[in-house]
């Protein structure tokens, strides 16, 4: 493991790209009043949900093909997770989706 590890000392990873992604999906939810801590070194969200049943308000989600994972599953019941480790263009096709979810549990008019 120690040899893979030296080859790879002088490899480097665009942090550009990641921020970039965050700061979508960031700015866009809490536009909408999702509550979070914006990260800074992760590659996920992890929001309050509007519902106090956090696996209620992942269920939701799916109609709008938006893909959580319930906060009760790392500890943190009453919150998601949502990770920006793809691809760009999947995250602008998700912004429609979650304004349309934030519409349907009445945080936003409609």
């Amino acid at each position: 493991m120690q040899r893979l590890v030296a080859g790879l000392q002088r490899e480097t990873v665009d942090l550009e790209a990641y921020r970039e992604k965050r700061d979508l999906l960031y700015n866009h939810l809490t536009s909408l009043g999702f509550e979070m801590v914006k990260p800074k070194g992760a590659f996920y969200l992890f929001p309050k949900s509007p519902l106090a049943d956090d696996m209620e308000f992942v269920n939701i989600a799916q109609k709008y093909n938006i893909l959580l994972v319930p906060g009760g599953g790392f500890g943190m019941p009453g919150y998601f997770r949502i990770a920006y480790c793809i691809d760009r263009q999947i995250i602008l096709n998700s912004l429609p989706a979650f304004t349309k979810l934030a519409e349907e549990l009445g945080m936003i008019p409609k």
